[in-house]
């Protein structure tokens, strides 16, 4: 049986890409399904090894000229590299070796040509789930530099793009089907496609969750929130917070805990929702940033953001008892 090795190691940069990704899965004995012009549909070889159950729903997908390969499964994914290493039970250098023999082009030069990045997409035109192929997992380092758990990147299907070096933050419907995403780094930020209505959904509205739900700026900060074990972040994409979010919100949880950021633009918009929505059903309180200096959740120790979660207040009822102590 295919074996996945301590070798196969997706995100390479030295992984070879087949000439012909067609014929090098037909060499495999793999057999596509269908296709959409930039990715082909197989069923998942990895699937019965991870989960124990064979693939009936086939949604594993590789793209025609990055080799890059996703199942929405069981979420393995990689590179062409690491899908060859496990259908031959070898090593990325073995791998590499039998790629190289059909005939190959480097990553390094399909990224000069741009050939791995995503296709652009018509005004109108839906985003398909297999767009999302062509991004890796979060490496190490990063997820370590932002304080993030794969499980929790997993959970909220973020992905990196080997290309730019950023973040790919899904931008999901609350029913869960993909609108787009957004591209973020310190150098680079874009929302894809152009005039995606982010503002009718959060950031992990389909994310099951108990207990308060905390509502956030950055998507990031609720993948932050879910590594250090709180389950309900969800983000608003900004500090806008339109009628739309706010209405989701509302319908997810009975207590939200308002954590915007911890600047002039964050405790206004913390203020008018507060305000606006407090006699809507659900509590609202303040997240409570105490003496962290930390601007967002973002910028808090693991410890902290427990801390700041466990005293999120009430401004009505805190006003009351200094007025109280005042008296």
């Amino acid at each position: 049986m295919p074996r996945t090795t301590s070798g196969s190691t997706a995100g390479r940069h030295d992984d070879l890409i087949p000439g012909d990704v067609l014929s090098a899965l037909a060499d495999l004995d793999v057999e596509v399904l269908g296709d959409d012009g930039d990715n082909v549909r197989i069923r998942c070889p990895a699937h019965l090894s991870r989960t124990g159950k064979v693939d009936r729903r086939p949604s594993c997908y590789v793209h025609v000229q990055s080799g890059q390969f996703i199942c929405f499964s069981c979420e393995w994914a990689g590179s062409f590299a690491r899908f060859v290493a496990f259908m031959q039970g070898t090593d990325s250098a073995h791998a590499n070796a039998w790629i190289s023999a059909k005939g190959t082009i480097g990553r390094a030069l399909r990224l000069l040509k741009g050939e791995d990045r995503h296709r652009e997409v018509e005004p109108g035109e839906p985003v398909s789930e297999a767009q999302m192929v062509l991004f890796t997992t979060p490496p190490e380092a990063a997820r370590r530099k932002r304080g993030l758990t794969l499980e929790s990147c997993e959970m909220f299907g973020v992905r990196w793009d080997l290309t730019r070096r950023c973040w790919i933050l899904p931008i999901r419907a609350a029913e869960g089907h993909l609108l787009g995403w957004q591209e973020k780094s310190k150098r680079h930020f874009r929302n894809f496609p152009d005039g995606v209505e982010k503002g009718t959904t959060l950031f992990g509205a389909h994310v099951d969750f108990d207990g308060p739900l905390v509502l956030l700026e950055s998507p990031l900060d609720a993948v932050r929130l879910y590594s250090a074990g709180i389950e309900g972040g969800k983000a608003t994409y900004g500090a806008h917070v339109s009628r739309e979010q706010m209405s989701l919100a509302l319908g997810l949880a009975d207590t939200l805990i308002l954590a915007q950021d911890d600047d002039a633009a964050g405790r206004s918009a913390r203020a008018k929702i507060y305000y606006s929505y407090r006699c809507k059903g659900s509590v609202l309180k303040y997240w409570n940033y105490l003496d962290t200096g930390a601007k967002d959740p973002g910028e808090m120790t693991d410890d902290e953001i427990r801390d700041c979660y466990d005293a999120a207040y009430t401004p009505l009822r805190r006003r009351l008892k200094q007025f109280a102590a005042y008296e």
